[in-house]
């Protein structure tokens, strides 16, 4: 097996853990059992038109995936402290950022968002020297962060959408149609534990799957949606405060 070939292979599986495709999904894709795509993975073999039909279901052929592949070594995972501190300092070069990595185009932009042709492409030639994403001409975006990107675990980004998270996103009576939230609490083993961490996982996957599903519609059939969901060990200080 060539490098060339192992480095496409791994760019494939990237691009399918990105868009939240399980293998179960792609079984049922390719009419093959889960093991036998398991099996084909693990062994790195992949004939044209699997590899074709698995392009098709990620919106993308396989001359986009070569592409890829070839540029994965230059991808970021993760920006500096410094560049995530330039971000929050400037919320609407953050709004930017976010925007890139929801694949939203140069036009979408300027018609939601009270930019100015100017200010926006200073705000993208400043993501592009950072190497987030390349603007190409016409203001065409393409993302330079590699699928695994996150913001920092203890950084400025994360940090930044924890304060709101609290001060915002939990400040309803999420008492709407599109509205939902649930709170439970008890006493659970550690083995417990993870399974429940297992399947908001699993909940995670659900989620990427739609918003893979929900990327081709326009803009005016969705709408900006956030799920937060959190597990851990705790008591309300309240109740611990009478603990002996």
């Amino acid at each position: 097996m060539s490098r060339q070939t192992t480095q496409l292979i791994e760019t494939l599986k990237q691009h399918l853990r990105s868009q939240g495709v399980t293998y179960k999904d792609l079984a049922k894709h390719l009419s093959m059992s889960e093991a036998n795509v398991k099996r084909m993975f693990s062994q790195n073999k992949l004939s044209l038109e699997r590899l074709e039909t698995i392009c098709n279901l990620l919106h993308m052929d396989i001359l986009q995936l070569a592409q890829s592949a070839q540029n994965q070594q230059h991808n970021i995972s993760e920006l500096t402290s410094e560049q995530e501190k330039e971000l929050i300092t400037d919320f609407r070069l953050l709004l930017v950022a976010q925007l890139c990595l929801s694949d939203w185009t140069f036009e979408d932009m300027l018609a939601r968002y009270q930019f100015t042709e100017h200010q926006l492409i200073r705000y993208l030639a400043k993501l592009d020297r950072i190497h987030f994403i390349e603007l190409l001409p016409n203001n065409r975006i393409r993302q330079r962060v590699s699928p695994h990107f996150k913001w920092q675990t203890d950084g400025p980004v994360r940090k930044f959408f924890a304060d709101h998270i609290q001060s915002e996103f939990f400040n309803s009576r999420f008492d709407q149609p599109t509205e939902k939230i649930l709170f439970i609490s008890g006493m659970l083993s550690d083995e417990s534990n993870k399974k429940i961490q297992g399947l908001i996982e699993e909940l995670g996957t659900t989620y990427r799957q739609q918003l893979r599903q929900d990327k081709s519609l326009s803009l005016d059939h969705k709408k900006g949606t956030s799920l937060v969901v959190g597990l851990r060990n705790w008591e309300l200080s309240v109740f611990n405060d009478l603990r002996r």
